[in-house]
């Protein structure tokens, strides 16, 4: 039986993975939400070197990491999925060396990388569903220019929505997203959480509302089955919400296919 705290978290991640979900489907931001994730394990050891929190130091990666692949986008070096690559390996690789050099544990790595339940206290739980609930706010207070600027940056431009700040937005907002989420689904999957409920819903929404609240519905289904199955199993979370997820999308992949017209 699951605490009450790990049903709010679960039901608060899965509401703001729905919307933001639909932004990196749509605007094809996979790669960096992967490399954003991959920076993660950077920002907990920075935040042991500092004494904050976990959260606190990983957001403060997570704002470097996109502002560091904005200015380097900027000066047109090298094109932007090979910057992610570059800045993903070396964030995840300096974050495996400096944890290792704090006196980290395999056990504790091991967690962050695939997921843990063991450490989401009442308290942490509480911040996580605060900065969710912030996310998901400003998600909707911005909504209009977002979609705008995902249909046409051209018209969002001459409409006057600023766009770059807009993008960097989404981009902090997703470490926001990743930062909350590591506990659960780890860094090596989380970026799935976000891709998979809203491709799922994108398979049959009609609007861009409809996807952003079927994605947080099956987010939450897939969590919420996810999460008991791992425990009873004795099983990494991040690993058990991820195929759960995934067996959803081939259930609705399948009816989609099923029910598709066909052509005389």
């Amino acid at each position: 039986m699951m605490s009450a705290h790990i049903v709010l978290t679960t039901l608060a991640l899965a509401l703001v993975a729905g919307p933001l979900g639909c932004f990196v489907v749509w605007r094809r931001m996979a790669y960096f939400g992967d490399g954003l994730a991959h920076s993660a394990l950077l920002g907990v050891a920075i935040g042991l070197v500092i004494g904050v929190s976990h959260q606190i130091g990983m957001m403060l990666i997570a704002v470097l990491f996109a502002l560091t692949l904005i200015w380097l986008r900027a000066k047109r070096v090298l094109a932007t999925d090979t910057l992610l690559g570059i800045l993903a390996h070396a964030a995840l690789s300096l974050g495996l060396v400096a944890m290792m050099l704090l006196g980290a544990g395999e056990a504790e790595v091991h967690d962050y990388l695939l997921g843990s339940l063991d450490k989401l206290t009442p308290e942490l739980a509480a911040w996580v569903i605060g900065g969710c609930g912030l996310s998901l706010g400003l998600l909707l207070r911005f909504w209009p220019g977002l979609i705008l600027m995902t249909t046409s940056e051209e018209l969002a431009h001459a409409e006057g929505v600023p766009i770059m700040r807009y993008e960097f937005a989404l981009m902090v907002l997703m470490g926001v997203v990743v930062a909350a989420a590591i506990q659960m689904v780890g860094i090596l999957l989380i970026t799935s959480l976000l891709i998979i409920p809203a491709s799922s819903a994108r398979l049959f929404a009609r609007s861009p509302e409809a996807m952003a609240v079927s994605g947080s519905l099956l987010a939450s289904l897939a969590m919420l089955l996810g999460l008991p199955l791992a425990q009873n199993f004795a099983l990494a979370t991040g690993p058990v919400i991820v195929c759960v997820s995934v067996a959803l999308f081939i259930l609705l992949l399948a009816a989609r296919l099923l029910h598709r017209p066909q052509v005389s």
